[in-house]
């Protein structure tokens, strides 16, 4: 792959993250069908997913990593604990591609977030992009014509809480690495997600057990094809390809759960993932700028 040039390696790597998230919705969704709660879902999801981030670390570092932000670290990871609790617990209710095209949203509230809380410049493109999204989220959702249910509102909650996470991570990027951010955030919720799970324990099956083991390692194969693509290009070239993530979900839905995705779904995923592009976009501009 290193032959290969460092775009095309941005664009490999961030398709690839796009598929590997579309199997981990399809994973939950079916452990969840399963009959196993999506809570301990949650927790054996971070469990996991600490133990392999814990070896990437320690292969690469070779110590344990250090950190003077563990406040913001603890209050990022109760705002990530109630992103993945709400998110999991949607995805058992609502159709794959819906929960996908909701997801979108995440750059939306994130730059909401990011102007109330951090004080960021929201100039008039960007309210006119984020208002266009929301009508996304309309096209989606249909209110008035589909009963809005716990489920799309479930996932629209917990795109809202990880912006929580964004803004915090934010502040944490000027003194801190994304690895240890990741790593002390896996950690955390190991131990936050145990009180949820504990509640409607049901022990897995070995099958479901392996599945579970899997949940883990893809969401860190994942996270970190999303952070190399990241590293070798610009967020405005390779965000485009993250919309590979609806059609990877909506084939794995039709084949797994027999589900097809409405024409709005996909019009309204359309139409947020658009805006939220243009918001990445006036970002990267503006970094450049600066």
């Amino acid at each position: 792959m290193r032959a290969l040039s460092p775009a095309l390696q941005a664009a490999l790597l961030m398709t690839s993250a796009a598929a590997i998230t579309a199997f981990q919705n399809a994973l939950i969704r079916l452990l969840s069908d399963s009959g196993i709660h999506p809570f301990e879902i949650a927790f054996f999801r971070s469990s996991f997913g600490f133990v392999a981030m814990a070896v990437v670390m320690l292969v690469r570092e070779r110590a344990w990593p250090r950190t003077a932000a563990m406040r913001s670290l603890g209050a990022s990871s109760l705002f990530h604990l109630a992103a993945m609790l709400s998110f999991f617990y949607g995805l058992s209710l609502v159709p794959l591609a819906d929960s996908a095209a909701l997801t979108f949203t995440a750059p939306l509230f994130g730059t909401l977030a990011a102007a109330f809380f951090l004080g960021e410049k929201v100039h008039a493109r960007r309210w006119v992009a984020i208002t266009i999204g929301f009508v996304g989220v309309l096209i989606v959702v249909r209110p008035g014509v589909v009963p809005f249910s716990l489920g799309p509102g479930l996932v629209l909650f917990s795109t809202v809480a990880f912006a929580g996470v964004t803004v915090l991570v934010k502040r944490m990027a000027a003194t801190e690495r994304t690895t240890t951010v990741v790593f002390y955030q896996s950690l955390f919720m190991s131990f936050l997600t145990v009180p949820p799970a504990a509640m409607f324990w049901s022990t897995p099956s070995p099958f479901h057990f392996l599945l579970l083991v899997g949940l883990g390692a893809l969401s860190t194969v994942g996270w970190l094809c999303f952070t190399r693509a990241f590293a070798l290009a610009d967020a405005s070239a390779i965000l485009p390809l993250e919309f590979t993530r609806l059609p990877f979900v909506a084939v794995l839905g039709y084949v797994i759960f027999a589900e097809v995705p409405d024409i709005w779904v996909w019009v309204g995923a359309v139409v947020i993932f658009g805006s939220s592009l243009s918001i990445a976009h006036r970002e990267n501009a503006a970094a450049r700028k600066g």
